[in-house]
C-alpha cells in the first residue's frame, strides 16, 4: 500500500512538469498507474530517490489531555530540498479520540500565494473516518479504497536546469482538530503510514523522509 501510493504521488506529479532535468543520483525506471476517474491507465514514469532530507512529523498541540477536551494534531514537513508534494495518512485510537475536523495547513499554500504557483490537494475534499481512526477516510462515498492524502504544487515557471517552483523550511501540511472521548484514558499514538515527498525536478524525485510518529496521555477526569 505504502509503494503504491508513493509511486500515485510520483505519477500524479510528472504529470503535473513538463520539460527534463539531470540528476546526481540513479535513476529506475517503473511501470506504474496514473489515477484517473474512474479507471487506472497504466504508464511508464522515471523517478530518482534521494537519500532522507526531510521529515514528516504528527505532532499533537499537547502531552497529556484530560477526558472530553479539546487539542490538535499538525502533520509537520521540515526538508532542505524544494518540494512539490507530501501524501500522507494518519492513524488513532477511534475508542478514545475522534476527529472533528480537518483543515490544510500553510506549507504549500503561503508558498503557492507568494510564487504564483497553485496549491492543491488529492482528494480534493479533507475528511476521515472515525470509526477507524483514519485520516483520509478508509473509503470514499462510491466505497472504493481511499488512498493517502496528497498537496501538491501545480504550475510555475521552470528554471534554467529544468526544475519547478519548490518550498523549502518547516511547516504544516494538514491539521486534525480533535477530541479525547469522555472516559477515555491511556495513551493514544497518531502514526503516520504511506508517507511519501517529491521534490522538484522533472521527472520527479522522491524525496525519502524520515517519519516521526505523535502521542498524548489521556488523564484526569471529565
Amino acid at each position: 500500500m505504502c509503494l503504491g501510493g508513493i509511486l500515485l504521488c510520483m505519477s500524479v506529479l510528472s504529470m503535473l512538469l513538463s520539460g527534463c532535468s539531470s540528476s546526481s543520483v540513479a535513476s529506475t525506471t517503473t511501470t506504474t498507474p496514473i489515477f484517473t476517474e474512474p479507471t487506472a491507465i497504466p504508464s511508464t514514469t522515471t523517478t530518482t530517490t534521494e537519500t532522507a532530507n526531510a521529515v514528516v512529523s504528527a505532532v499533537p498541540s499537547v502531552s497529556t489531555v484530560s477526558p472530553g477536551s479539546n487539542f490538535d494534531v499538525s502533520i509537520e514537513v521540515t526538508t532542505s530540498a524544494p518540494t512539490r508534494s507530501c501524501q500522507v495518512e494518519l492513524n488513532w485510537d477511534p475508542t478514545k479520540v475522534t476527529c472533528n475536523s480537518v483543515d490544510q495547513g500553510t506549507f504549500f499554500t503561503s508558498f503557492a500565494q507568494q510564487n504564483n504557483v497553485t496549491a492543491s490537494l488529492m482528494p480534493s475534499t479533507l475528511s476521515v473516518d472515525n470509526t477507524i481512526g483514519k485520516f483520509p477516510p478508509g473509503n470514499d462515498i462510491q466505497g472504493t479504497i481511499q488512498y493517502a492524502e496528497t498537496a501538491f504544487l501545480m504550475g510555475g515557471s521552470p528554471e534554467a536546469d529544468g526544475t519547478y517552483p519548490g518550498v523549502e523550511g518547516t511547516g504544516v501540511v494538514f491539521i486534525l482538530h480533535m477530541t479525547a472521548l469522555p472516559n477515555a484514558s491511556g495513551t493514544v499514538n497518531f502514526t503516520l503510514s504511506d508517507v511519501g515527498m517529491a521534490g522538484n525536478q522533472n521527472p520527479s524525485n522522491a524525496l525519502n523522509p524520515t517519519v516521526r510518529n505523535g502521542q498524548i496521555t489521556i488523564s484526569g477526569s471529565s
